[in-house]
C-alpha cells in the first residue's frame, strides 16, 4: 500500500479550515440570535461618525451615540454600522436603539448593526465544503501497490 503523505496533509488543512468556518458560522449566528433577545428600545443621538481602516486596506463603519436609559443613566456607546446607513446618518440625528434591558451597556443601532444571517449561512456552506473535500482527500492518499 502506497500512502501519499501530502494528500493526508491537504486533507487536514482543509478539515481544518473548514472547522474554523463552521466555528465562525455558528458564532454569528448566535450572535445574532442575542441580539434579537434585546427587548429594550430608546433613542439615540449621534455624536461622532469614523471609519477605521484595516491592514488589509478594507475598513468599518462606526457610530458613537448616547442614550438615556429607563433609570435616567445617561449610557455612551458606539457600534460598526453598514456603509448604506453610515452614509444616511449625519452627526446630531436620531436613531433607535435596542439594548439588553439587564445590561444597558450591551445595545446596538436598531437597523444595520447585528450580524447577518446570510454570512452565518455563507461560512456555514464553506465550512461544510471544505470538511467534505478534507475528508474525501484520505481515501485518495492510500492507494494499492501495482
Amino acid at each position: 500500500m502506497k500512502i501519499s503523505f501530502s494528500g493526508i496533509l491537504g486533507g487536514l488543512i482543509c478539515i481544518g479550515i473548514g472547522c474554523f468556518f463552521l466555528a465562525g458560522s455558528w458564532g454569528i449566528y448566535s450572535e445574532h440570535n442575542r441580539i434579537q433577545e434585546y427587548s429594550g428600545r430608546a433613542v439615540g443621538h449621534i455624536t461622532k461618525k469614523h471609519f477605521r481602516t484595516a491592514t488589509d486596506g478594507s475598513g468599518n463603519y462606526y457610530l458613537d451615540y448616547w442614550f438615556i436609559s429607563p433609570d435616567r443613566t445617561k449610557i455612551n456607546a458606539g457600534s460598526v454600522i453598514s456603509k448604506q446607513q453610515w452614509d444616511a446618518l449625519q452627526v446630531n440625528d436620531n436613531l433607535e436603539i435596542r439594548y439588553d434591558p439587564s445590561n444597558f451597556h450591551r445595545n446596538i443601532p436598531m437597523y444595520g448593526g447585528d450580524p447577518s444571517l446570510i454570512s452565518a449561512f455563507f461560512m456555514l456552506v464553506l465550512g461544510t465544503v471544505l470538511v467534505v473535500f478534507g475528508v474525501l482527500r484520505f481515501p485518495a492518499s492510500f492507494k494499492k501497490k501495482a
